[in-house]
């Protein structure tokens, strides 16, 4: 699952900055981390790896523990993910929204005359195409391990 970073400077926006601490990366010799997504472009962006990465890990861990507690699974153990090449929640699952995506983005471009909307829905085409071919490879490889 990708996590998204609302309320993004610009530089935060385009990975030049922290998400967390907005430290500069082109300023400053800091190590950073993919963390998500901006939800504006879906571009990734990027944490300090010490220590602002740990703390959005720890944010989501927190997080779990209540989303857990409020569904009545305190005790219940969770199973990790499914290993299974076809899991909906694995790279399979992603591959089936991306495949969706392209399906809504193609709708959208036969029926639109706007230069703007067209504009916004081949950056959404050109975005999970490859992220669906990069997907579709991964599934393959996987089912290849299988045979063998």
């Amino acid at each position: 699952m990708e996590r998204y970073f609302w309320h993004l400077s610009g530089p935060q926006a385009d990975g030049l900055a922290c998400v967390v601490c907005g430290a500069n990366f082109l300023l400053r010799k800091i190590m950073s981390v993919p963390v998500g997504r901006s939800p504006a472009d879906e571009s990734q962006v990027f944490a300090c790896k010490e220590p602002c990465a740990g703390r959005i890990a720890d944010e989501a861990d927190r997080m779990a523990r209540e989303m857990r507690t409020a569904a009545g699974m305190d005790g219940v153990d969770v199973p990790d993910c499914d290993d299974s090449p076809f899991s909906v929640d694995g790279h399979f699952g992603s591959l089936l929204r991306d495949l969706r995506a392209l399906a809504g983005t193609e709708a959208l471009l036969t029926v639109s005359d706007d230069i703007p909307a067209i504009r916004f829905l081949l950056s959404l085409t050109a975005r999970h195409a490859e992220a669906a071919m990069m997907r579709a490879r991964l599934v393959l490889a996987q089912t290849k391990e299988g045979e063998e």
